[in-house]
């Protein structure tokens, strides 16, 4: 039997390399991968700490692309030989939701996620419907398309916000989500601001041409209120998951705040009556919702400075011990500073 490296959640703390068999086509749909690259999420963090679901000895690993090696007899729109990237949140197309066109709440999403409850990236191989894979053109490399999952999160923010040019724009947490969102934002709107606790990550705003302060320093609903010649931000977009409450003070009156980062361990007063009184517009999301191919065709284009977002590449060997670069021991499951933004690694 064939074996292969992969990187198995075990349990809170523990993930594992070891040897497990290549997979294999059982199923009709199937499309077996040999993984080019797979980036390390900030949710896998959180799966490791303990602070997200997962199914107990599954190899995680959502962001990724590879090449296809075999499929099943019913594949017909991808074909051997071809670079795909991978959308890791199987859609069932028959609940209410997904046949109303709210495919990100589909009630088979919560079980059958790549690299969370089936195995994912963090392996030689896997093996996935190939409803999930979307064809990467040359123009995209194998560490970029790594995120054109990641990306089309963000599409779905970007296609909810309704960005305008003349706005101004806020981000709360400036880590990749933050990245990409910055990116969208200079693009578009009159002016961005970011703020960030982690000192690497600041400096690395600053090379991408960000204002950027850090919240633990400033007043941060004043310094917006300045930066925005007393206004306050048109949009704000809570990227960490546990600031909402900041956010709804940085907004102006009529503006657009999303919610976009997730922590389910924080929670926060909301005053009804400010949100009527001063019109404001919390905007709720999860996941991309038909955005792979408008993110295909974003990275194709190169119409987002990507300079500064991957930090190193390693093998895959080199996993468990890269998850300190982005804040966490495992061995101890404490957290510390963070000297990496996106670190991708090689099976």
């Amino acid at each position: 039997m064939e074996k292969m490296k992969a990187l198995v959640m075990k349990d809170v703390g523990k993930l594992v390399l070891e040897e497990r068999a290549v997979p294999h086509v059982k199923e009709p749909d199937d499309v077996v991968l040999k993984i080019k690259a797979v980036g390390i999420c900030g949710s896998d963090v959180k799966i490791v700490e303990g602070k997200h679901h997962f199914k107990p000895d599954t190899v995680l690993g959502h962001e990724f692309c590879g090449e296809v090696v075999e499929i099943g007899t019913h594949v017909h729109h991808v074909k051997i030989g071809d670079r795909v990237a991978v959308d890791n949140n199987i859609r069932c197309g028959f609940c209410e939701f997904c046949r109303m066109g709210l495919t990100s709440q589909c009630v088979d999403i919560k079980t059958s996620a790549l690299g969370v409850m089936r195995d994912g990236g963090y392996a030689e191989y896997t093996i996935v419907p190939e409803k999930q894979c979307f064809v990467l053109p040359d123009e995209i490399d194998d560490i970029l398309g790594t995120q054109v999952e990641t990306l089309a999160t963000v599409v779905n923010g970007m296609n909810t916000l309704q960005m305008l040019p003349y706005d101004y724009v806020h981000v709360i947490g400036f880590g990749p989500i933050g990245y990409l969102f910055s990116q969208f934002a200079k693009n578009i709107a009159a002016k961005v601001s970011v703020t960030e606790i982690d000192p690497f990550r600041r400096e690395l705003a600053k090379k991408c041409g960000l204002t950027v302060w850090d919240p633990n320093a400033v007043d941060l609903p004043k310094m917006v209120e300045e930066f925005t010649y007393g206004k306050k931000a048109d949009i704000v977009i809570e990227a960490t998951g546990n600031d909402l409450k900041t956010a709804l003070k940085c907004v102006t009156p009529g503006g657009k705040v999303l919610p976009f980062g997730m922590d389910s361990s924080i929670t926060t007063t909301v005053v009804p009556n400010d949100i009527t009184r001063w019109a404001t517009k919390i905007l709720g999301l999860y996941l991309g919702q038909n955005t792979m191919v408008p993110s295909i065709r974003i990275f194709r284009e190169n119409r987002l400075d990507m300079s500064q977002f991957f930090t190193k590449v390693i093998p895959l060997e080199e996993g468990v011990s890269a998850f300190k670069h982005l804040g966490l021991d495992i061995a101890t499951l404490t957290t510390g500073p963070k000297s990496a933004m996106k670190i991708v690694m090689i099976p």
